[in-house]
């Protein structure tokens, strides 16, 4: 996808829920072809029906994005059978309480495995074909949890904040041929924050959250910040500019 380009092809992981799924019925239009990776296969499916109503041709990867190979493979396939990618999105991610395991580092090797390599093993796939056709974009779903660390939850802050250095490391090596963005979103209402045991201002539905993505790719920003209230992004050139709403 150049720069003021069509979006055609998609690729979402975490696509069986959530913004996941906002983000696949949001992009699902006649001619599109997308791409969608969930662990639970019915409800990966179910998604995909609904976009196919609405006219896209759509590819299913019942895949966990922890199983490198797995992923790889569905990136393989993908790239083959639509003949090319222009917007990748690594949304998979959960969240788990760092008391939920006292004593022990499980819970934080499980969330890193998912939310920081699970992304990056999701966009590397990619890199190559956008970066022989000189377009695209790759889009990591952070969170505003990555700015600093919240009680019981330094696993999900901690991956959150890898995945963003990550992603700008990623951005200054392809800048110029690929677009990298990082979106951080405060609260969203999934079955991920269904049980938050705390007040979440400014929440925002999955549907707005997956809308609020369009402009800052129209306008190739590398980071966007938002929730129910305000949305801010930044340009390589001035990391004061933004988008305000």
């Amino acid at each position: 996808m150049k720069q003021g380009g069509a979006i055609r092809v998609i690729f979402i992981t975490g696509a069986s829920s959530g913004i996941g799924e906002a983000l696949a019925r949001h992009y699902a239009a006649p001619g599109r072809i997308i791409g969608l990776v969930g662990r639970r296969e019915d409800a990966l499916r179910a998604v995909a029906e609904q976009c196919r109503m609405r006219g896209a041709s759509v590819v299913c990867f019942p895949a966990d994005v922890r199983d490198a190979v797995a992923i790889q493979g569905a990136a393989s396939v993908f790239l083959t059978q639509a003949g090319g990618i222009d917007l990748v999105i690594a949304n998979a991610g959960i969240s788990r309480r760092d008391d939920e395991c006292p004593g022990n580092a499980g819970i934080p090797r499980e969330v890193m495995a998912t939310n920081f390599l699970g992304a990056v093993q999701t966009l590397m796939p990619f890199v190559p074909a956008m970066e022989d056709a000189g377009s695209g974009s790759l889009v990591a779903i952070s969170s505003v949890a990555g700015v600093r660390g919240l009680p019981n939850a330094g696993a999900y802050c901690a991956s959150k904040a890898a995945l963003n250095i990550w992603m700008e490391s990623l951005r200054v090596r392809l800048r110029g041929r690929v677009h990298v963005m990082t979106v951080c979103p405060g609260f969203v209402a999934t079955a991920m924050t269904a049980s938050n045991p705390f007040p979440m201002p400014w929440l925002l539905t999955s549907d707005q959250a997956a809308t609020r993505l369009e402009l800052p790719l129209e306008f190739r920003l590398p980071r966007i910040t938002y929730n129910g209230r305000h949305l801010g992004g930044e340009d390589d050139q001035d990391p004061e500019a933004g988008i305000h709403g």
